[in-house]
């Protein structure tokens, strides 16, 4: 996990729960997004929820074990890439104690302009804002 510079820690809730007292699988992609908030934060603190420039194009999850009530989900993220109009994080979720692997992830964000309806390019700024946060250039899209 030395390569991931943001954490961002979820403790398992009760409703977060599937009927065989494992987090249901719907429920890690509110773990992704609580943490992706909590980047976002790091990047443009100023940015109110409501005018957050980018919408969710994809995710991926494989599971790797469940994760269980009482339990922290520690969610490790880093920017992978930056394209012209998108950029994607990985994930890396772990038991917080054990250090256990819980899942890995992947999502694709596409910066989007809300009152053209389309998406836009991104900025040179929040570039720099991911380059600092990450201590480290970002590669362009594969």
């Amino acid at each position: 996990m030395t390569d991931y510079q943001v954490y961002h820690d979820v403790a398992v809730r009760f409703r977060d729960l599937d009927p065989m007292g494992h987090v249901n699988n719907a429920v890690y992609n509110s773990y992704l997004e609580e943490a992706r908030m909590a980047y976002w934060k790091l990047a443009q603190p100023e940015t109110s929820l409501e005018s957050i420039p980018f919408i969710l194009a994809r995710v991926e999850i494989d599971y790797r074990s469940p994760a269980l009530s009482r339990e922290v989900i520690r969610v490790a993220l880093r920017a992978e890439w930056i394209g012209e109009k998108s950029f994607a994080f990985s994930y890396f979720l772990s038991e917080k104690v054990s250090g256990r692997a819980v899942a890995e992830a992947l999502s694709i964000q596409v910066y989007f302009d809300y009152g053209n309806e389309r998406p836009a390019a991104v900025p040179d700024e929040l570039r720099r804002e991911f380059a600092r946060i990450e201590g480290r250039a970002i590669p362009p899209r594969p």
